[in-house]
């Protein structure tokens, strides 16, 4: 059996174990100074994202875990927002659906008022189009129940060439509304209490 060799066994995993420490403080520290900016400037894209759809909101509340959003013009109502995601032929697409101010008992209350594609990595010329306000205008004034493709009988038109990537901005509308509808109406609801 061999021997240990200080030098050739211990020294460099002390010199590897000091230098993964130093590492993780230097990253924790860096962290530490930079998630206030980088929360920040999350916000104000997002809030960027909903002035588009509401031009003279002056406040937003949420309940953060769900994603629904109560936007106000002073202390009026405005509308409502959810983040919605779906699946796209490149991946995840992160929307921000906004709602028109009706009184929300169903599903089949809501009315699109805009549409706003957060992320996505659709094919660019393809299924990028999906940016376009020629597609997302289509969502406009269009009830909850119309949200599908027009070749089955619903008011959205696919992108030519980019048939999945449409389909995964209906499906992730749909399916993210019908997974927050509670927690929207719960929202909706403590807002009006209060």
């Amino acid at each position: 059996m061999r021997k240990t060799n200080f030098k050739v066994d211990i020294i460099p995993i002390l010199f590897l174990t000091v230098v993964v420490c130093v590492s993780v403080i230097a990253l924790a520290y860096v962290n530490s100074i930079t998630y206030e900016k980088i929360e920040t400037a999350k916000l104000d894209a997002f809030k960027e994202k909903l002035s588009v759809h509401f031009a003279d909101m002056t406040d937003f509340t949420s309940n953060d875990a769900n994603d629904c959003y109560i936007v106000f013009t002073n202390d009026d109502i405005a509308g409502y927002a959810v983040k919605a995601t779906g699946s796209g032929y490149g991946g995840t697409i992160e929307l921000l659906v906004a709602l028109e101010p009706t009184n929300i008992i169903s599903t089949d209350d809501l009315i699109i008022r805009g549409l706003s594609v957060i992320s996505h990595s659709e094919t660019p010329g393809l299924g990028d189009k999906i940016t376009k306000s020629s597609f997302q205008n289509q969502f406009m004034g269009v009830a909850f129940s119309g949200i599908e493709l027009s070749k089955t009988g619903g008011a959205i038109d696919a992108i030519s060439g980019a048939t999945i990537s449409s389909k995964g901005v209906i499906n992730g509308i749909v399916s993210s509304i019908e997974a927050r509808f509670d927690s929207l109406v719960e929202l909706v609801s403590s807002v009006e209490v209060s």
